[in-house]
C-alpha cells in the first residue's frame, strides 16, 4: 500500500517523490517512516516567545534546515505557563475553547 506523501511537503527529500526528477519514484526514507507529533519551531522565533512551539503530525524522518527544528519533546520552560499553539489541520484541528484551556 503506498503511503500518504501530504507529511513530506517541505521536508528536503520531498523532490525524490515527484517521479520525472532525478530518475527517483519516491523518497527511500518513505517506506520505513511512521507518523509522529513533533514541536515545529521556526529557525526565526525565539523559543521563549508565547506560541513558538507548534504541534505537528509528520514522518519521523522530515527535516527542513534553514526553516524549522522539530524536537520530539515540548521543552520543559515552554510547558507552563504555555507557550504552543495547537496546529490547525484536518488530522489534529484543536478547538478555541482547547487552545484557551493550554494558554
Amino acid at each position: 500500500m503506498a503511503k500518504d506523501k501530504s507529511h513530506c511537503s517541505g521536508c528536503r527529500d520531498d523532490f525524490y517523490n515527484h517521479p520525472g526528477q532525478h530518475g527517483s519514484k519516491e523518497c527511500w526514507h518513505l517506506n520505513g517512516a511512521r507518523v509522529v507529533r513533533r514541536w515545529r519551531l521556526g529557525w526565526w522565533t525565539s523559543p521563549v516567545t508565547p506560541g513558538a512551539f507548534v504541534e505537528v503530525k509528520t514522518y519521523d524522518c522530515h527535516h527542513e534546515p534553514g526553516q524549522f527544528a522539530f524536537s520530539k519533546e515540548l521543552p520543559s520552560h515552554a510547558v507552563r505557563p504555555a507557550r504552543m499553539l495547537v496546529a490547525r489541520s484536518p488530522s489534529s484541528a484543536a478547538t478555541e475553547a482547547e487552545v484557551k484551556r493550554v494558554l
